[in-house]
């Protein structure tokens, strides 16, 4: 019996704990039906679309250590949905980042649901081609022909902390591995979170590529989440793996060199899936929330320069205070205007002045 998972006989019959991951699943399902009813509140969910999409693939390409700009991606994305983007942006336009837009976008097109060899060509040519078009978009992956080692340390103190399967069985460990993907779309042995899950281990223990094995199967993981519910896009697993990614790394690890028991990885996987699924019901709680701002009796309603920047405070971690300055440069308005905007805001106790005087002055949200 041999060090790595793929070694054992029983490969690739995994087994986990069922009864243990069966009482988790309720807890994720409720939170999908929360964030299901939250979606069907709001009457346009495109911004909280593009958004999602941003940090997913900006969080998992920062994961391999490999750094975008959140802002192109964004406008990237935003040129895919046919929105206005101004000739200054289209200049900045960075193909590492038109391509990751482009890979992201394409995980959740729901006409494109299907993962075969030609739609994972798709992917990897994003990630490392450069020349990525939707010309290529006929050609299939291109497996790996040389065997690979996940390593660490140099040659004194090198560790193997993974090593794939042999690259002359890649072929066929992929052709079942799709095989599978395809079939349990629909099987009842199986519930969908459990399927992305055993997925994305699945995938990644395989390492089909020479590079970017990583990235690709968390984009599995996705599909097949999305597959199952189409708010899946809402709630981006990615940034909670690059928070919580050293767990990540290990219980991957450990998970692929200790038989075919995978009890461990499922427990990690729910219990990140619900950290994402919070975290997404706060943000589209907040948007709800907003929109009922603009539709408020005359005497409470706020305008939408106000809502703008609740939102914005809200959501963006970089600004968490205010001044009347910024809040005229990003509203467009005269700064007398942004400074009874804002007072009007701390009076209606959405925000609280938090330093500073006169136009030195500060605002943050009063519920911080």
């Amino acid at each position: 019996m041999g060090k790595w998972n793929w070694q054992h006989g029983d490969w690739p019959n995994f087994t986990w704990d069922r009864q243990q991951i069966q009482a988790r699943l309720p807890s994720v399902c409720h939170k999908q039906g929360y964030v299901a009813g939250l979606v069907n509140s709001l009457n346009c969910t495109q911004a909280l679309i593009t958004k999602a999409l941003t940090e997913n693939i900006v969080a998992s390409f920062t994961i391999e250590g490999e750094r975008l700009d959140a802002n192109v991606v964004t406008d990237e994305i935003e040129r895919g949905f046919d929105q206005t983007i101004s000739p200054e942006k289209a200049k900045s336009v960075g193909l590492l980042e038109a391509n990751a837009a482009a890979l992201i976008s394409n995980v959740f097109d729901e006409p494109s649901e299907g993962l075969t060899r030609h739609r994972l060509g798709v992917w990897q040519r994003c990630m490392f081609e450069r020349t990525y078009s939707s010309t290529q978009i006929g050609q299939p992956a291109t497996w790996r022909t040389e065997d690979i080692n996940v390593v660490s340390g140099g040659s004194g103190d090198r560790r193997i902390h993974f090593e794939a399967p042999d690259a002359s069985r890649v072929a066929i460990e992929m052709e079942t591995f799709l095989t599978w993907f395809a079939s349990s779309r629909e099987a009842k042995e199986i519930d969908p979170v459990s399927r992305a899950a055993l997925a994305h281990l699945w995938f990644v223990t395989v390492h089909p590529f020479d590079d970017g094995n990583g990235r690709s199967s968390r984009a599995v993981a996705d599909l097949a989440l999305f597959q199952s519910d189409k708010n899946a896009v809402l709630y981006p697993m990615a940034p909670y793996i690059l928070a919580d990614r050293e767990n990540y790394y290990r219980v991957l690890q450990r998970t692929q060199s200790s038989g075919l028991d995978i009890t461990k990885w499922m427990v990690w996987f729910f219990k990140t899936l619900e950290n994402a699924l919070d975290g997404a019901i706060t943000r589209l709680s907040w948007s709800v929330e907003a929109n009922s701002l603009v539709a408020m009796q005359p005497e409470n309603r706020l305008s939408t320069q106000q809502v703008r920047i609740l939102v914005k405070m809200h959501d963006d971690p970089d600004q968490t205070v205010i001044s009347a300055s910024q809040y005229a440069a990003i509203n467009n308005v005269s700064k007398a205007t942004a400074t009874r905007h804002l007072t009007d805001l701390v009076a209606k106790g959405y925000l609280r002045v938090c330093g500073g005087g006169g136009r030195s002055r500060r605002y943050c949200l009063a519920s911080v």
